[in-house]
């Protein structure tokens, strides 16, 4: 039977415990702060600004001069070098450290006058695959912005209103919508996944030694007369210690690291606490499994760090899972992380009710009992060193 006082006084010890070990609180305190220190550091302007690019005007017409003011007015480009006709363009990209070069071909301009189909070409540094589409994406809204402006200009002349000549420049208006993350800013993007995946690793891992640890310092006996020889005792003691330190990253990633950083919520912050409530659950006793399993605290680690740091790569956050190999798929699955970052995203960046995250809290619940196997598991292994002990510490 599980023995409230117990619980109580193993969890006491084991919050004055983890305070004691410089490698819970390196784990718990320095390796977040630092971490979050710096991802916001790097992901404090969010969305990309001021991209430099190169212009190379073979045409120097007055279209081909109003479609470089156009680029750099443009809050996305900044114009940071301008090729002449003896330049190589592809030494440009390394020679001026530009990401881009637009190609304004020679007649340009007269052969937008004469019907004539004209490209301008674009050439994109795509070693980085941001860069590319940003480049594309931004070019095409300007260069339909300037191919607009010709054709309200030719037609003008002949007396035909202004609103009736955009419905012919754009016969078919397309009406996009974003959800989730208008601004396509990196910071609301990157920063919440990393952050959270960050947590649920510091999480198990310390949980991988919640018991294991203890058989290295010989201090299991201790617990065992501490909990009265009461297992449940030890074991939700221990979990509601560890559930403490683990919702304090939680809420210094949501009351400060979001609000610093200005990341908005779009959910109910209830239905997303209490999400990171059951993923942090999942990893202490995930942990606590693999604790009792592993006597070697070593080996605990290794592979704690091994099963973890996938995570992100595999949870489909950078790269969808259904266009991933079977394999990688079927590794994503065993993750609980993956399952709970679909859900952790539809509430957080759709705002989407509860009940739609019902298919992913299953999930997470079938990793619970899966724990809790592991932990039956493990205590039948090393019950050599904990019944024992029992029979002499029980009153």
């Amino acid at each position: 039977m599980l023995s409230n006082w117990g619980v109580y006084r193993v969890f006491k010890r084991e919050m004055w415990r983890l305070a004691q070990q410089k490698s819970a609180r390196n784990l718990f305190i320095i390796v977040p702060l630092v971490a979050f220190f710096t991802l916001g550091a790097i992901y404090y302007k969010g969305a990309l600004r001021e991209v430099p690019i190169a212009v190379y005007d073979n045409d120097n017409s007055t279209l081909s001069r109003t479609y470089i003011r156009f680029l750099e007015a443009s809050p996305t480009f900044k114009v940071a070098h301008y090729i002449s006709s003896d330049e190589d363009m592809e030494n440009t990209f390394v020679e001026n450290e530009v990401q881009g070069i637009f190609y304004i071909p020679k007649d340009f301009h007269k052969n937008v006058l004469k019907k004539t189909p004209v490209q301008v070409k674009i050439y994109s540094n795509s070693t980085n695959i941001v860069f590319g589409n940003l480049i594309y994406r931004s070019a095409v809204q300007i260069t339909q912005s300037i191919s607009a402006s010709v054709v309200i200009k030719r037609m003008a002349p002949l007396g035909i209103d202004p609103g009736k000549i955009s419905g012919t420049v754009l016969p078919i208006p397309v009406n996009t919508r974003v959800v989730g993350n208008p601004q396509y800013n990196y910071s609301y993007y990157l920063i919440p996944g990393l952050s959270i995946v960050l947590v649920q690793m510091i999480v198990f891992i310390a949980a991988s030694r919640a018991f294991n640890n203890e058989w290295k310092k010989e201090t299991f006996q201790e617990l065992v007369s501490v909990a009265k020889g009461n297992l449940l005792s030890m074991l939700f003691g221990k979990y509601l210690a560890f559930l403490v330190y683990g919702l304090g990253l939680c809420g210094l990633v949501l009351a400060i690291l979001f609000p610093v950083l200005g990341i908005p919520i779009y959910g109910n912050i209830g239905s997303l606490a209490a999400l990171l409530f059951l993923l942090i659950t999942v990893n202490i006793f995930l942990g606590f499994g693999i604790s009792l399993l592993f006597k070697s605290e070593l080996i605990a680690l290794d592979l704690s760090i091994f099963y973890n740091s996938p995570a992100f790569v595999f949870s489909g956050f950078t790269f969808p899972i259904w266009a991933m190999p079977w394999l990688n798929s079927v590794y994503a699955d065993l993750i609980p992380f993956t399952h709970f970052l679909t859900g952790f995203l539809k509430i957080y960046q759709l705002g989407t009710p509860v009940q739609f995250i019902w298919p992913e809290v299953w999930k997470l619940l079938i990793f619970l009992f899966v724990a809790f196997v592991l932990i039956i598991v493990g205590l039948a292994i090393n019950k050599k060193l904990i019944f024992p002990v029992n029979k002499i510490a029980a009153p």
